[in-house]
């Protein structure tokens, strides 16, 4: 068998993670979570994504009344390829008022991380692994009526998830088992010159130096400049194949705060194709394998700002 084995994974029963505070990439939109249905104002007023597909609206909304209020953000930017998106461009104190209470949050923005923390009754702030505990695609800011139990009421976003790809919405329950992170990070593997690879990104991220196709649906084959989140059927030539020799491909992401360099090393006599991850300037970059509702996701270039 040529392909080199990752580290064997045990399956855990998924925990939410609610802490005093969470640090994410400043990219990632963040929800607002209104439990009990208060009639909330919000100050400052935040930029809500909406739309399928790009380009993507951004209203700016103040009133939250709905239980669930997805893909915020205190600001939108144009990343390199003029695209606009959510982002966190500054620290800054989030100030959500009801009838009975007030809840603040704290945005502290270094670098492009942000550290998202509350001491607010009622309030608190989490994040939902997804696939592996060391890989989240979701933070959330919630807020409870003071003096409410905490099960008080099924937390219906985070019984059922859902990942925005450039393709498809891949839904996902949270209670499915959760893969604790690799101990020991691969950065290369050996695979057949036939078999595909795998991508798991946090945000978008973008291809050049090489061309990029994936097979979706299945017999159809794309070329493809960017994705995010899960995806699977991917290759370096549109006959599910990859070029002899070396070929590099570069992973960035559209604001130019990480970088990933990748070299396929096919070696056409043996007919195999070594992965190696030879550069990564993100907080995590490694090679993983994983399955997603049943699909297998092999060879997956694990990246996440």
């Amino acid at each position: 068998m040529l392909k080199t084995q990752h580290p064997a994974h045990t399956l855990r029963v998924h925990i939410v993670k609610k802490n005093a505070q969470i640090t994410m990439t400043a990219q990632m939109p963040f929800s607002i979570a209104n439990i009990d249905n208060q009639q909330l104002l919000g100050s400052p007023a935040l930029y809500k994504r909406e739309g399928q597909g790009e380009p993507f609206e951004y209203p700016k909304i103040d009133e939250f009344t709905d239980t669930y209020t997805l893909y915020c953000s205190t600001d939108v930017r144009h990343n390199d390829h003029g695209q606009r998106y959510n982002y966190i461009t500054a620290s800054q104190e989030l100030l959500f008022k009801s009838a009975h209470a007030e809840y603040r949050f704290n945005l502290n923005k270094f670098g492009n991380q942000v550290t998202y923390s509350t001491n607010s009754p009622g309030a608190s702030v989490t994040a939902n692994p997804w696939i592996f505990d060391d890989f989240s695609m979701k933070i959330q800011l919630e807020m409870r009526e003071p003096g409410t139990k905490a099960d008080r009421k099924t937390d219906k976003t985070n019984r059922r998830l859902e990942a925005q790809t450039y393709d498809q919405v891949l839904q996902y329950a949270s209670n499915d088992p959760v893969h604790p992170a690799p101990q020991k990070k691969a950065s290369q593997v050996v695979i057949k010159n036939t078999d595909k690879f795998s991508l798991l990104f946090n945000v978008n991220l973008y291809f050049s130096g090489c061309d990029v196709y994936q097979e979706f649906p299945p017999g159809e084959m794309h070329k493809v400049d960017k994705r995010a989140g899960a995806s699977t059927d991917c290759y370096l030539t549109p006959e599910k194949g990859y070029p002899p020799g070396v070929t590099t491909l570069t992973i960035k992401d559209g604001f130019s705060e990480a970088t990933a360099i990748v070299k396929f090393d096919h070696d056409t006599s043996k007919k195999q194709v070594t992965m190696t991850i030879e550069s990564f300037t993100s907080k995590l970059c490694d090679i993983r394998d994983f399955s997603l509702s049943n699909k297998p996701f092999p060879n997956a270039i694990c990246i996440a700002l």
